[in-house]
């Protein structure tokens, strides 16, 4: 195996050993959520997000996401709510 294929395969594991999530909100409309795994459903008035310990969901108006990656997203736009579910039913 070579090198990038080891360190590949170490950042799965670390991202998949992590146990929270952190969520900053400023006072500009910016939400940015650290630690995603994955998104449930997107359109300009509800994200919903999976985390480590459960579900996030974020309503307002003309919300947008950018800079997508392995780390999080950070959304943009009119924030009205934000709603946990530990996923458990």
């Amino acid at each position: 195996m070579n090198i990038y294929g080891l360190s590949e395969k170490f950042e799965k594991l670390k991202r998949s050993s992590v146990r929270h999530s952190l969520i900053q909100i400023s006072d500009s409309g910016t939400m940015t959520v650290e630690e995603c795994r994955k998104i449930i459903r997107f359109d300009e008035n509800v994200i919903e997000l999976k985390l480590a310990k459960g579900n996030v969901t974020i309503t307002g108006l003309d919300l947008k996401m950018r800079n997508f990656s392995d780390r999080g997203v950070i959304i943009t736009g009119a924030l009205h709510s934000i709603g946990f579910d530990d996923g458990k039913e």
